[in-house]
Order: structure tokens, then sequence, then C-alpha cells
């Protein structure tokens, strides 16, 4: 085996049977455009079996950190992961910015962006995970024409909430929420209780799996190069 035709998927894990259904029809997705690749699904956090284990069992292989942000999992985790095992792995971009044609998708399914979006992230402690989320609204601001915020689910400030009512006041009431989430979760009813619009979670939507092969194939182009410059 080698890194080209085996393809790991870096997941954070979740104890919700839909979030798990969720993965494998992405990876379902991944499968039917990586012919022959062989793909395994691992888990950095939450389940029994995590990212070493999987690397351990592997071999060579190439690892796509399906987050969509550079948080405490794609920092930490998953180089600590791969210094654990004595094989090759290559380790791609995680999926953030990759997916700024699938949240536009989303916002049109929902009926347009009405007066204003709130980007609904799930936080970091960390300043740079933070920074890629705003340039992220930035882009959506750009392309959609109105006021586009971040709102925090989990760890930041300000909170969903916050950002919902600060854009009600100062740009009207029809404020669409965004989660820039992969899977659905108990936060979803929280947001809902707000009286918004809200947007399905960015989920199975084809782009997803179209940018972890983009990533798979980058990275194995780029291993391609660097072979053929060893080997002149």
């Amino acid at each position: 085996m080698s890194t080209t035709d085996t393809l790991v998927l870096a997941w954070h894990g979740s104890r919700n049977p839909a979030g798990r259904e969720l993965i494998e029809r992405i990876t379902g997705r991944v499968g039917a455009l990586l012919p022959g690749v062989t793909i395994h699904t691992a888990w950095v956090d939450i389940e029994p079996v995590l990212l070493p284990e999987t690397l351990a069992a592997v071999g060579d292989c190439t690892v796509v950190p399906c987050f969509l942000a550079a948080g405490y999992h794609v920092t930490h985790d998953v180089p600590q992961a791969v210094a654990s095992v004595p094989h090759e792995v290559v380790v791609t971009p995680h999926l953030g910015g990759a997916l700024h044609r699938a949240l536009l998708s989303r916002v049109a399914e929902a009926g347009g962006p009405g007066d204003a979006v709130v980007l609904a992230a799930a936080g970091s402690k960390r300043p740079e995970a933070l920074a890629e989320v705003a340039v992220v609204a930035s882009r959506l601001e750009a392309a959609l024409g109105v006021p586009v915020r971040v709102g925090n689910i989990y760890l930041s400030e300000p909170s969903v909430a916050e950002a919902v009512e600060s854009l009600r006041q100062a740009q009207g009431p029809d404020v669409l929420v965004l989660p820039y989430t992969l899977a659905p979760g108990l936060w979803g009813e929280r947001i809902a209780r707000l009286g918004v619009r809200i947007t399905e979670p960015l989920g199975d939507h084809a782009d997803v799996a179209s940018a972890i092969v983009g990533r798979f194939r980058a990275a194995a182009r780029f291993d391609q190069r660097l072979l053929l410059t060893l080997e002149s």
C-alpha cells in the first residue's frame, strides 16, 4: 500500500447516530469518486478506536482532516497521531475554505440571505481558527451582498443569539442562520428557538465529498512530483 492508494478520513466522532450515518454517506460519495482507493474512517475524539490506532493498522496513507477550521484537533490531535506511527503518512489541509459554493447553495435552498446572515460556527479558543472563519464570512458577504457575521455555537463570542439580535437591530428582521458545520446537533434546536430562518448544515452536500477528493488528489500530485524530482 502507498499514500496514494489509501485514504483515511479523520472525523471528530459522534454520539449521535444521525452523525454517523452522515459520515457513512459522505464516505460512500468519496469512494464513488475515487475508484481503486481504499478508504478508512478514523476518529480523533469520543469513539473507542481513535486515529493513532487506525493509522497503526492501515500503514502508508493520506489523511484528510475533515474539519472546517484549524482548531485543536487539526493542530494537535492529527499531528500527534501521525507522529505515533513509523510509516509514511501524508496529511492534507483540512476542509476549511473549500466549501464556499456549498455554503452559497445552502443559502439559496433556504430562499436567499434576507436582510443579513449569521454564519454559525463551532467556535474555538484558537485565534487562528477564529480568523479563518472570519475570512469565510467575508467571502460570503462579498458574494451575497448583505452583512454576514460570525456567531459561535460553543466556545467563543459573540454567540449565535447575540449575532442574530445585533443584525436584527442593524439590518432588519429577516436574519438567516447558516450553520458552518458538517453534521446536525442539539444546537439546531437552540437556534430554532430564536425564531429565525436556518439552513441545513453542510452535511452530505456534493461539494463536501468533492472537497475531500480535491485534497487527496492534490496531495497525490505533489507526492508524484516530489518522487519525479528525487529520481531525476
